[in-house]
This record gives C-alpha cells, structure tokens and sequence, in this order.
C-alpha cells in the first residue's frame, strides 16, 4: 500500500490545479484595447515662410512614410521652394536648392524627396543636402516611387511613363482615345510596389475615375472609383475626395478590389485646379486642407505696390494685357456658364465684361495691336485667332499649328506677332508670325531649352524672353529681328518680362515680387525691387503712364485652414 502514496498524493495535486486551469480555459481572453479616438488639431505652417506654390500648384503638402516629417513648398523672400517641417520637434527649414518647387512626393526609405521643378523631375537626397535632377517633365502631374527604385509619373497630357532604378524610360500606359481619354495623372503606388493607382480624365465619364495598373501588365487595367481626384494610398487604402467629403476605401491586400462601401473621413476637404487632392497621409497621420478659393482680383498699383486704381471684382482671371490707351485691358477668364478659358475686355469704369472669342474649347493669352483695334490670342490652343476690340466682325484665324501655342507679344509697327510653339523634340520656341491670314511662321529662335513669355520693346529692336536653359527661368534680352547679341539679364530668377514705355526699363516678376532694370545700350546698369505683392502674382502688366495692373488672389473673410487628424484610419 505504501508504493501507492505517491501516485495518490501526486493525482491529489493535479485534480487541485485543474479546477483553476479548467475555469481559465472556459474563460473568454480579454478583448483588445479600443482603438485610439483621433485627435483633430489645426495645423500652421511655421514662420516666416507662406505656404503654397505658385500657379496651379496649391496645397502640396506630402508626409513622409513614417507620417513624423512633413514637406511642401512655400513662400519666402519672393521665391518659392521646398520646406521641412518636423512634426516631432516643430522645427522647420528651407531646402538648399528646390526653387521653383512643386507637387513633392517621398521615397519609400524616407531619405529622398522628389519634385517638379523648372520643367524638370528633380531629386532632394536629404542625408547629403543636394539636388539633382532624374529627368525633363514639362507640367508635371505627379510622380511616386517604390521600393525597388521603379519611378512612375505624369504630365499634363498623354499617359504615365515609368523609368526604371537603372534609368530606362518607356511608357507604362497610354491614352484611350476611342473613350475620350484626356490624361493620366497622379500616380501612386499599392503596397506591393507592382500596382499603381492614377487619375483617368476623360470626356466620357465611364472611362473617368481612379483606375489601377500592374506595372508588368498594364493592359489589364480597371477603374476602383468614379471620383474626378487624385487619389491618396495609405496601406490599401485610397483616400480622394467627393464633392468636399474625404473618403476612405478599402482595397483587398491580394487583388485590390474594393472592399465595402467607402467610409466618410472629413468635411470641408478640397481639390485643386489639377485635380490634385488637397489631402496627405501616412502611418497614422492624416493632413488636410480646405477647397482653395479659385477667385482673383486685378488691382493697379504704383511703383511702390500701392494702389492707384479701381480693384476689379473677384473672377477666375489669368493672363492679362492692357491696352496701349492705358483704359481697357484683355484678360483670360472662365466663363461662368460654361466653365471654359476665354478672352474678354474689360475696363475699370464698366464691371461687365465684354466677350471677344466666341469658341467653348479654350481661349487664352490675349495681346492688342499697336492701335487698340484689334487683339490676337491663342484659340482652341492650337490656333492664332485675331478679331476686333469692339466685337462686332467675326473671328479670324491667322495660322494654325498641330502643337499647343501662345501669343506673346504685337510689334509697335503692327507686322509681327510673337508667338510660342509647343516644338516635338525643342520644347517651346518662339516664332514670328505675321498678323494676316494664311501668312507662314518663321522661327526666331527654336533651341532644346523653354523659351516663353517673349515682349518686345517700344522701339522694335530688343526681345526680351524667360529661358530655363541655366536650370531655372531667367531673362533674357537679344536683338530683334534677328537675333545673335544675347545677353542674360536675371541670375537669380526671373519670368513675364515686360518693357516700360521709353524702353529704358525692363521690368519682371520674381515669385510675389517685381523688380527693374535698367538697361543702356543692351547693358544691364542697374537692378531694383520695386514691391512684393505679398501674395502670389499670377500675371500682370505695365501701363504706358507705368502703373501695374497685378492679378492676385482676392481677399477671402475666413483664413483657410488645414487640419491634422492623428489616429485617423476609419473603424471596422
């Protein structure tokens, strides 16, 4: 019997232990924490900087992968350029050598910042503090790369072009003409690395929406929504915005097929000019803004930059030229009704505007004959039209061209228009073209690099033009009608030049800021800052009496304002 103690004693305990182990086991484990409610909080671009780019490229805020750096391009001294916030310490500074910047986008290490820049694709490595450039992208529409050094992006026009980590380039999709397709744009990549999504803008809204692409079959592409933004891809996740609601949807790891309805993030967010979302995110972090005011003003301001005439009321105003009387003016508008670019004339006793071109496919870049009696511009963007200033004789087309122009400048002596060329393999050159129907184009100067907003002086003999063949624009001044006395009168930026009434001075704009020089016998003598407009100047022109009339942003009551959400991923 006594063999048998053990075993019992030991049989003792274990049935002891049991009863707690058997109630653990039919006990449920604790359910998981709930996940973290988000936290909103406004965010503000540190000083002294402005944030926002210049033209069309509004917002541009991009997060780093790790969601704790912020970059984007702002405002500062009259140049724009890229600027890294640090989310953790609140610190902010300007990157050396990314003026002109926009539209940024992150490596997926975190150590490199792409951006469009100077009709370039250019890249910041953060580690060394240097910029160099990756490739000639003329309007750039976005860009993203993944892990394996694969670099996808966009222009204006025609399809997506990817080039490879050893720096072949070919195209990765192409347009549809047969559905109306106008664009792909603003490419991003899924997790994978293999699948990008983009924006498809096409006049038939079937083909329109965000579709998805394999890199090694693009072919096979599909629409996941209908939504006319830029997508965002955070995980698989998209984020775009409907009317002003930022959406959420999720895509399925293995297919990236929509899962679900999409979950509404926030109200109030925006979309930009170029269909850009007005949103950026990464880990947990979520930034946003509001849709930007499209409204400008055309206000008269002296030398100083005070105002010295009427200002206009707000409207969606572009280009402008005033006319050799110094009352009425020529401006680029939307219409209202049929939201397309035309010419119209304006003056500063009469509110109303009058219509000058009469198509619905884009009017633009308007410029008066020496006697104010007529006004050429670019029609349907690949035609020089010309038609009275009282608009009563039908239009007239001068020439017609199978690539994008624009109309610059009219000679005093009422012979030449200047004109721009979109040139296949040149970019955009400026030609001669006479104001009569049916006359040639001859070139003035066609060369690899941009040449664009081209003015003639009072006198005839002088060309002053914006190249970027040093890498960024800057002014140039040659002699007219043949060229070969060239000098470079800016070296630190510069664009729009336009001459004062004695061809003495030589003004231009430098981000917010324009400036003079004075020129003697094709020498520059002197150069001055006349104002800082403290807002971005999207054209402007100089009266013969020398006013400015400047197109700026119109005052806005309520400050826009961007919001951060962290822990902002919708709940399953």
């Amino acid at each position: 019997m006594s063999r048998w103690i053990p075993t019992l004693a030991a049989l003792a305990v274990a049935a002891v232990l049991a009863v707690p182990a058997i109630r653990h086991w039919r006990e449920r484990p604790p359910a998981p924490p709930p996940p973290p409610e988000p936290i909103r909080s406004a965010w503000v671009p540190p000083d002294p900087a402005e944030l926002g780019g210049d033209g069309d490229y509004v917002f541009g805020l991009s997060l780093a992968p790790d969601g704790r750096k912020l970059v984007y391009p702002a405002l500062y001294r009259g140049q724009v350029s890229l600027w890294l916030h640090d989310l953790r310490t609140g610190s902010a500074r300007q990157l050396p050598d990314t003026d002109g910047a926009a539209a940024p986008f992150w490596s997926p290490d975190g150590r490199r910042v792409g951006f469009f820049a100077h009709h370039r694709l250019r890249m910041f490595d953060e580690p060394t503090e240097r910029a160099s450039d990756i490739v000639e992208v003329r309007s750039g529409r976005g860009a993203a790369w993944n892990g394996a050094g694969d670099l996808v992006y966009a222009s204006a026009a025609g399809g997506l072009m990817v080039r490879d980590a050893g720096g072949s380039i070919k195209p990765l999709t192409t347009l549809d003409a047969t559905h109306g397709e106008q664009s792909h744009t603003w490419p991003a990549f899924l997790p994978d690395g293999r699948q990008v999504a983009f924006l498809v803008t096409a006049t038939q809204p079937a083909r329109s929406g965000i579709w998805i692409a394999r890199l090694d079959d693009p072919s096979s592409r599909r629409r996941v929504t209908a939504s006319d933004s830029q997508a965002v891809v955070v995980n698989h996740t998209l984020l775009f915005v409907n009317d002003t609601t930022l959406m959420a949807q999720a895509l399925d790891p293995l297919t990236a097929e929509p899962l679900g309805r999409a979950a509404a993030i926030a109200s109030g967010a925006g979309r930009g000019p170029l269909a850009q979302l007005l949103a950026t995110a990464a880990n947990d972090v979520l930034i946003y803004g509001q849709p930007p005011p499209r409204l400008r003003q055309l206000q008269w301001v002296d030398r100083n930059g005070q105002q010295a005439g009427p200002i206009s009321e707000p409207n969606d105003a572009w280009d402008l030229r005033i006319a050799p009387e110094g009352r009425r003016f020529v401006v680029t508008e939307v219409d209202r009704q049929l939201r397309t670019l035309d010419v119209f004339i304006r003056t500063a006793a009469q509110p109303a505007p009058t219509r000058l071109s009469l198509s619905t496919d884009g009017d633009e870049s308007g410029v008066w004959s020496p006697d104010g009696l007529r006004v050429a511009w670019a029609g349907q963007r690949r035609k020089v039209m010309m038609r009275g200033a009282g608009a009563v004789l039908p239009e007239q087309t001068l020439a017609t061209f199978d690539t994008p122009v624009q109309v610059w400048d009219w000679s005093r002596d009422g012979q030449s228009l200047l004109i721009g060329r979109q040139g296949a393999d040149t970019g955009e050159d400026l030609w001669i073209q006479p104001p009569t129907e049916g006359a040639a184009a001859q070139p003035y100067f066609v060369g690899p690099f941009n040449q664009s907003y081209a003015a003639l002086s009072p006198d005839g003999r002088l060309i002053a033009y914006a190249s970027d063949e040093s890498g960024q624009f800057d002014v140039y001044v040659d002699t007219f009608p043949k060229g070969g006395n060239r000098i470079r009168a800016t070296t630190a930026g510069g664009t729009e030049p336009r001459w004062s009434a004695t061809g003495r001075e030589l003004y231009f704009r430098r981000g917010s800021e324009i400036h003079a020089i004075v020129l003697i016998n094709s020498e520059v003598r002197s150069m001055t800052r006349l104002f800082d407009a403290g807002a971005p100047i999207r054209a402007y022109d100089v009266s013969r009496d020398g006013r400015f009339l400047i197109n700026v942003p119109a005052a806005t009551p309520v400050e826009e304002q961007i919001t951060m959400i962290t822990h902002w991923q919708p709940r399953t």
